[in-house]
């Protein structure tokens, strides 16, 4: 430990105007020794003030072993010429590059490029910064050594008896800890012999000890804590469930070697028992990177999981994932997805059940050229209770739009061979399967009249099948011919408006109007589609004479000298003609808005209106709306017509700067129920964050109550209950190009 108060002050000086809030977040082992980190409280010390040297600066000679020069200032100061030595006293700066050294006195010797400093030592680099008692700096080399000191290397902190900086970007302590607490006397700390800090990529301590207060609670032969993002090593979230009972979900991620990382999960689930499973991120030199996760449990009630079918005991996932750019115009990508049953995601993984229902099996071999592309496919099922497309396997060459000679026409193609097999979900052993070749070509004359961009183009599509429902036409080749004309323009007027009025900044308005049109006819397929195995949309093929209307206004204006939209609307409508089973009538109609008049707010809706059945078939609608320093309210609602109408909300309000609270809500605008509640409460408690948090689901099968709590570091803020829900936002759309 470092003596002395004057180091002390120092420290307490510099760490002082260091933001709280930092991003480093570990979770607690101990529930009652966390409770007691949630509500204590620990002193700063007193700040001290920055010297500065009333003494004009001192320039290093030109000549020397120094690349660069070096300034000196001091109050005292005097050069010893047969040394080659300066001996500086009272408020010592030398600066070289980004590196500076404060402190009391100084002996710096010019060719070795070399100071000995002593009293409030304080080594500022872009790397970090050190304070101690005494310590050597070599500024050609940038390599050090001091003593009783502390360091700062964002966003850990450390003390040490030594810390040797090693390298540019390397330091090393001895018989010391790290934390990421600036407090004198850190809440947590990892103390360790030796402790090697590389700032912005990762700490290695070994035979560390985990201290909370006072108390080790934990021990590693070898602990390494990745900088370079912001996941914990070790978390644990309690919480009670009313399917699970009171549960415990724990995992320890640990950085094996530079490119293995496991995660190893160990749960326990009152009414389910235990399980566990151990994730890999992987990534093996020149071969891409990818996860393996696994998960095992030996459920004993999984009936209460709610299951329209019987649930075996024994329940379980395999995941694996692997992308590899292979060269530069070669990638691949592999995902196997394995699952004991359909309600296993849905019951212990909500979160990853909400965003894909049913996980793909398959693999994916792209290479681009200058001009065209080749694929390589393979769809696999891997749960037998999924209805799926098998592509064994499916080849795809892809000719870009390319222009012939110079005849102003151009020529694209797209052509797909599959193996397809469509089976249904066990115990049905039904499939359909078909060998189908698909050839797809355009040519088209693009040119210009006036101010209209225009693009006719003709084109076929044939398609080959080996079977079709009906077995006595066996192999069989459809037909179609396809022709239309494209045209597009735009038109844009600048207006001289200059105001600042409720947080909108305008600095001239552009407003730019996107008209298009296209036409389309495609003739009645020469093999109808009632005939063919449905597999996707190439087997759908129906006939065509329709416009494709479109209308997209925008207003842009600029702010620090970047163009950004104010407000985006985008009306779409199909006009068919005769022979689409109608006379002449308007399709769907579509219409999207989004408006950002400041930073504090944003709005977007959607709709479509049903012409056939005159009626407004769905509609959204999403406004974002935030104070910056306290608080946000989001609000979200999804109508679709005879179907749900859902209103969702989640507030986030900051109390102090040591509570805040999050609120979220589901309610079935349909028949005035709620769907589900969740309410969080957040406590900081400077390097530590405490959440509690209560959900509630009703009127489905997954209906019932949870709470947890999640102790957490602040810098490792990713920790996440498996069943929690949050607000999803929409992102910011635009017309695509016809």
């Amino acid at each position: 430990m470092m003596q002395g108060s004057s180091v002390h002050k120092s420290w307490s000086a510099m760490k002082k105007n260091i933001s709280c809030t930092l991003s480093v977040n570990v979770v607690v082992v101990c529930i009652t020794v966390l409770a007691w980190v949630a509500f204590s409280s620990v002193a700063l010390a007193k700040d001290k003030p920055p010297a500065s040297p009333d003494q004009a600066a001192v320039k290093g000679p030109a000549e020397g072993t120094a690349p660069t020069p070096v300034e000196l200032n001091a109050d005292n100061m005097e050069y010893q010429a047969a040394e080659s030595k300066f001996v500086a006293t009272g408020h010592v700066i030398l600066k070289k590059e980004t590196a500076v050294l404060t402190c009391d006195s100084l002996e710096f010797f010019r060719d070795k490029g070399e100071a000995h400093a002593k009293g409030n030592v304080v080594l500022k680099t872009d790397k970090g910064t050190v304070w101690a008692e005494k310590g050597t700096y070599n500024f050609n080399d940038k390599i050090g050594e001091f003593t009783n000191a502390r360091i700062l290397a964002y966003p850990m902190f450390g003390e040490g008896r030594t810390i040797a900086k090693v390298g540019d970007n390397d330091y090393v302590m001895t018989d010391g800890y790290l934390t990421t607490s600036d407090y004198d006397n850190p809440e947590w700390r990892i103390r360790a012999k030796r402790v090697e800090l590389i700032p912005g990529d990762k700490a290695i301590a070994k035979d560390a000890t985990m201290f909370v207060g006072g108390t080790p609670i934990m021990f590693w032969p070898k602990y390494t804590q990745d900088l370079s993002n912001s996941r914990p090593h070790f978390s644990i979230i309690p919480g009670y469930k009313k399917a699970f009972g009171a549960y415990v979900l724990t995992a320890y991620r640990q950085l094996l070697t530079p490119h293995i990382e496991p995660t190893y999960h160990f749960d326990y689930r009152d009414h389910r028992g235990l399980a566990g499973g151990v994730d890999v991120q992987y990534e093996p030199p020149q071969m891409g990177y990818g996860l393996i996760r696994t998960y095992y449990m030996n459920d004993r009630n999984p009936q209460l999981s709610n299951a329209t079918v019987p649930i075996e005991h024994l329940r379980y996932r395999y995941e694996w994932r692997h992308k590899w750019d292979i060269d530069p115009a070669t990638s691949m990508i592999l995902q196997y997805y394995k699952l004991s049953d359909a309600d296993f995601l849905k019951t212990f993984f909500n979160k990853e059940y909400q965003s894909d229902e049913n996980p793909a099996t398959y693999f994916l071999l792209t290479h681009t050229m200058a001009n065209s592309s080749l694929t390589l496919r393979a769809d696999f099922r891997a749960n037998p209770f999924d209805s799926i497309v098998e592509r064994l396997p499916e080849v795809n060459y892809s000719l870009n739009n390319q222009q012939l000679g110079d005849t102003g026409l151009y020529f694209k193609s797209n052509n797909t061979v599959t193996n397809l097999v469509k089976k249904d979900p066990a115990p049905s052993d039904v499939k359909n399967s078909t060998v189908r070749l698909d050839t797809d070509n355009e040519i088209s004359r693009p040119f210009k009249v006036a101010f209209v961009e225009l693009r006719p183009h003709v084109g076929t599509e044939q398609t080959y099948y080996s079977k079709t429902l009906d077995e006595e036409d066996g192999e069989i080749v459809r037909g179609m011919l396809k022709t239309g004309i494209d045209a597009s323009t735009k038109f844009y007027r600048i207006y001289d408006v200059h105001f600042d009025v409720w947080g909108i900044e305008v600095n001239r308005l552009r407003h730019v109007i996107t008209p298009t049109i296209a036409y389309l006819y495609q003739s009645e397929p020469t093999y109808p589609n009632e005939k063919l195995f449905q597999f996707d949309d190439i087997d759908n093929r129906t006939r065509a004479n329709n416009f494709s209307l479109g209308l997209e206004n925008k207003l842009q204006t600029k702010r620090k000298g970047q163009n950004v939209d104010l407000l985006r609307s985008l009306l779409t409508a199909n006009f068919r003609m005769e022979g689409n089973n109608s006379q002449g009538s308007f399709g769907d109609v579509t219409w999207e808005n989004e408006l950002y008049p400041n930073q504090y707010v944003s709005f977007r809706e959607d709709a479509t209106y049903d012409n056939d059945g005159n009626h407004l078939r769905t509609a959204n609608f999403d406004v974002y709306l935030k104070d910056l320093k306290k608080w946000e309210l989001d609000l979200s609602r999804r109508w679709t017509y005879h179907d749900d109408d859902i209103v969702t909300s989640q507030l986030s309000y900051k109390f102090n700067p040591l509570w805040r609270t999050v609120v979220y809500n589901r309610f079935n605008a349909d028949n005035g129920q709620t769907q589900e509640q969740q309410y969080s409460l957040v406590r900081d408690l400077h390097t530590w964050e405490v959440e509690f948090a209560y959900n509630e689901k009703h009127g489905n099968t997954d209906a019932g109550s949870e709470v947890w709590v999640i102790f957490r570091l602040k810098a490792f803020p990713s920790v996440a209950p498996s069943g929690g829900s949050g607000f999803n936002k929409m992102k910011p759309g635009s017309q695509s190009t016809i």
